[in-house]
């Protein structure tokens, strides 16, 4: 059967997202809705289908943009309407937010204040579902050579971790490091492991004049500094 109101609702969509687009070049995201937001973006990678309802649809099931950019690639293709582009597409943005938060620390600038320290770890570590060891290597004025993971999920970290920090930090000729991973559980408070692991890579990069300055830990929203804490 013929749908008589299908090019209706075509061009009802379309014209939609033209406003939608019309709207964020006058004034960017302020005054848009969440579902717009989404909208907004998917209408860029699902060319043929009205995508309200489905950006409605991840804000019911993530509550909010941010954790629909967190969510990992299964969970997003779990809901009903979303393919592989689309789900890599939205998980693309939120690693292009990384990038630009890193983008001046690439130009060689200090990366010595806590807060500018606390917010670029977390940029790379919040909302993550599984535990992620990341590392900052720094030249001996501590400006950021390059910023890597070397580790992802449950490893044995007494073992692994320094030997690979270290082998990094010799190819990049770092003079200092700056470690981070996250909790994927959201207590911030560092367990016995991670007080063993601080300790014996502080151990490790003395013996080739090389100092860990601090290793911080997100959870959520939240920073802690070990140094802060006193076990550095």
């Amino acid at each position: 059967m013929v749908n008589n109101n299908a090019p209706s609702e075509i061009s009802d969509y379309i014209g939609h997202r033209q406003r939608l687009k019309e709207r964020f070049s006058r004034q960017g995201l302020s005054g848009l809705h969440d579902y717009e937001v989404l909208e907004l973006l998917l209408g860029y990678v699902i060319l043929r289908r009205d995508v309200k309802p489905l950006a409605k649809e991840l804000l019911r099931k993530f509550e909010t943009v941010k954790r629909v950019l967190d969510a990992p690639l299964d969970r997003l293709q779990a809901v009903a309407g979303m393919g592989p582009q689309s789900a890599q597409f939205l998980k693309l943005c939120r690693e292009l937010l990384v990038v630009y938060l890193e983008q001046p620390d690439r130009q060689r600038q200090s990366v010595t204040s806590p807060e500018q320290i606390g917010e670029l770890c977390r940029s790379r570590l919040e909302g993550l579902s599984e535990e992620h060891f990341l590392v900052l290597f720094l030249d001996n004025r501590h400006r950021l050579i390059v910023s890597e993971v070397l580790q992802r999920g449950t490893v044995d970290m007494s073992v692994v971790y320094p030997r690979e920090v270290l082998t990094r930090a010799l190819l990049h000729r770092a003079a200092a490091l700056l470690v981070a991973h996250n909790h994927p559980g959201g207590s911030p408070t560092p367990s016995n492991d991670d007080l063993k692991i601080t300790q014996a890579l502080k151990n490790a990069a003395a013996t080739l004049d090389i100092r860990l300055l601090d290793h911080l830990i997100v959870a959520g929203c939240q920073v802690v500094s070990l140094k802060e804490l006193g076990h550095l």
